[in-house]
């Protein structure tokens, strides 16, 4: 027997009769023992009457599940007796109802606050008593139950009870316990109807009024699960109305951002060397960047909880994916002052799946790790092949680690392990819930392990091996990366193509910020404030690059891009969503638009010039006919 037995049990009142119908002869039935356990937690006396072979493996299968069944003993909570002991071998109804009387009274007197008792009645009246006699004996006790503190489980075994005594039992017994359930009997008959020999007339009348309740269960039934799909409608409303409030609390957060970037690298490329000035940039810069990236992650685990990310998965070198996004992290690391060390494989080790989301993955370890290790702190990063057929990486560091308390809880969303008022961490603690998420998409595992706080920590993602994936060389060597880790060697090119650019930019700051940002860069730039004005210009200007933005006055991005694609003087151009919508189904719509990449605020401005200097792709086949989309405000 379960815990929900247990549970269900548990919730008897005083006076409930219950019926129990076992198939087999042997040792008394799974279901005494959580009948008597939660009876004796409730402070109840618990009287089992049966033959004395089964009190033994009764007082076994109570102790298996924690009663201490000596002490219960001693104190006189847990009385076992044979029948013959207290009935003399047999009994009539009369006698067993002052036996039982007098026992309830001698458990109120002791101090229980009632009584709990299990019997074969069968065996108690004789052992073979008529199916009358039955029938009257459980009809009375039902009468005595009514103001009593007793509650009462009559068992049955059936190959020893004829038919005619199942029937009774199902006659008169309120409640029945089948398998793990506890559930109203449909077949009980109140005491008036058994015991006063009712007419025809009666029964029928009785029958009736049964269905009358049966179909008001039903009716109330009915209204319960109408109420109940009004509240799922509405939570799914309320799920909507969240996931509408993120999207646009994300882009009215990143819209300032991206002015305060734009700024911070127009005072980066007018500044005049001042050391005080390079530290304020700087600082300024770190924390936009991390403001960004709060609002990330509070989008995409929305997305992940709700299976709303799309996996485009192929095969993949897991070693070469992790070799990659380390490199890429490497001047986050070098300037956080934390050493790193890579463990990798000399071969590959192919896994399918999504080459950006396990990135991200990855990503969100390493920053997680870099947040948790004081500056010259110690990250270790290693991939190897695991048992099952599957591909470990774990990342392990020698930080703030992990209290014992916590760690059950590390893949939680919005999980802090650190809840004092300075919050010197940070995070909104959903970083680690979008690596579970994305790492089960993937049909692995995550796994978070530290030996306490101030110990470090190691997370381990398990991911499947690719289905035709060799067996692993046994040459396979490990490399080791020194620490700490080496600055990168490359840097931007001296030479930059000026471009002519058109920004579609509603916002006067964003606009202004940005042009003069590209300006400094050595392009020529061209200011729109609406969709209308965007397309008249672009036929003016002829750009070779449109920065627009998605939430425009008038034409909106999306329609201003399918505009362009359609004009063969514009469709050339490169179109740069560059905007504070960043869901995935923005991106989406506006690649379907004819957009060549969709940036989101603020823009990384290493990234942007870079993709400056990239050609156009071929123009798409823009869209039959513009869609507005209503959800865009007029400001992105």
């Amino acid at each position: 027997m379960g815990g929900d037995i247990e549970r269900r049990l548990a919730r008897l009142r005083r006076g409930d009769h219950l019926c129990l119908i076992s198939e087999g002869a042997g040792d008394p039935p799974a279901a005494l023992v959580p009948f008597f356990k939660t009876g004796l937690a409730a402070g109840a006396r618990c009287l089992y009457l049966g033959p004395a072979a089964t009190a033994p493996p009764l007082e076994s299968a109570l102790a298996r599940h924690g009663v201490a069944v000596g002490r219960e003993h001693e104190r006189g909570a847990l009385v076992l007796l044979t029948e013959e002991g207290l009935t003399g071998g047999r009994c009539d109804c009369g006698a067993l109802l002052d036996l039982l009387r007098q026992a309830e009274q001698q458990a109120l007197d002791d101090g229980f606050t009632g009584l709990r008792i299990s019997l074969d009645l069968a065996r108690v009246l004789g052992g073979a008593p008529g199916a009358g006699l039955l029938l009257e004996c459980e009809a009375r006790l039902n009468r005595f139950l009514v103001d009593s503190h007793t509650t009462v489980l009559c068992r049955y075994v059936r190959p020893h009870a004829g038919p005619g005594l199942l029937h009774g039992a199902l006659r008169t017994h309120p409640l029945m316990v089948l398998g793990d359930q506890v559930c109203p009997n449909a077949f009980y008959e109140p005491a008036e109807m058994v015991l006063g020999e009712p007419t025809v007339d009666d029964q029928v009348d009785w029958r009736i009024a049964q269905l009358r309740r049966a179909r008001s269960n039903e009716e109330k039934l009915q209204e319960l699960n109408q109420r109940l799909d009004q509240k799922r409608a509405a939570l799914e409303r309320a799920d909507r109305a969240k996931e509408d409030l993120l999207a646009m609390l994300a882009h009215e957060l990143r819209n300032p951002l991206g002015t305060i970037s734009n700024a911070l690298q127009v005072l980066r490329l007018t500044g005049s060397g001042d050391e005080t000035r390079r530290r304020a940039i700087e600082a300024a810069e770190r924390q936009v960047t991390h403001q960004a990236l709060l609002v990330d992650d509070l989008l995409e685990a929305s997305r992940v909880t709700r299976g709303q990310i799309e996996l485009h998965c192929e095969e993949i070198d897991l070693v070469a994916l992790v070799r990659g996004t380390v490199e890429e992290l490497r001047p986050v690391l070098r300037d956080a002052g934390r050493q790193l060390a890579l463990d990798l494989p000399a071969g590959a080790i192919p896994v399918r799946g999504d080459r950006l989301r396990l990135a991200q993955a990855v990503t969100n370890l390493l920053h997680n790790a870099v947040k948790f290790t004081a500056p010259g702190g110690r990250i270790a990063v290693a991939v190897r092949r695991a048992a099952g057929r599957r591909a470990e990486v774990a990342v392990r560091d020698n930080g703030a680690g992990i209290s014992p308390e916590v760690l059950p809880h590390v893949f939680e969303v919005f999980s802090q392990g650190d809840h004092s008022l300075d919050r010197a961490l940070g995070g909104l603690g959903v970083g680690l819930a979008v690596v579970k998420g994305l790492i089960e998409m993937h049909g692995g595992e995550v796994r978070a392990a530290s030996e306490g706080t101030g110990q470090g920590a190691e997370i381990t993602l398990l991911l499947p091996l690719a289905a035709d994936a060799p067996p692993a060389a046994e040459d396979t060597i490990s490399q080791q990366t020194p620490h700490p880790a080496p600055p990168p060697a490359a840097t931007p090119p001296e030479g930059i193509a000026a471009r002519r650019i058109l920004v579609v930019e509603d916002n006067p700051d964003a606009a202004a910020t940005m042009r003069d940002f590209l300006e400094l860069s050595g392009h020529q730039v061209a200011l729109a404030a609406s969709g209308d004005d965007g397309v008249r210009t672009a036929h003016e200007f002829h750009p070779e690059v449109v920065l627009c933005d998605l939430g425009l006055p008038g034409m909106n991005g999306f329609e201003v891009a399918a505009e362009l694609r359609r004009d063969p003087e514009t469709a050339s151009a490169k179109l740069i969503a560059i905007t504070g919508y960043g869901r995935d189904e923005d991106r989406r719509r506006a690649k379907e638009a004819g957009f060549d990449l969709h940036l989101t605020k603020p823009v990384d401005p290493a990234q942007l010039r870079q993709e400056l200097q990239k050609p156009a792709a071929l123009p798409q086949r823009p869209p039959a006919a513009p869609r507005r989309p209503s959800q865009l405000g007029k400001s992105a």
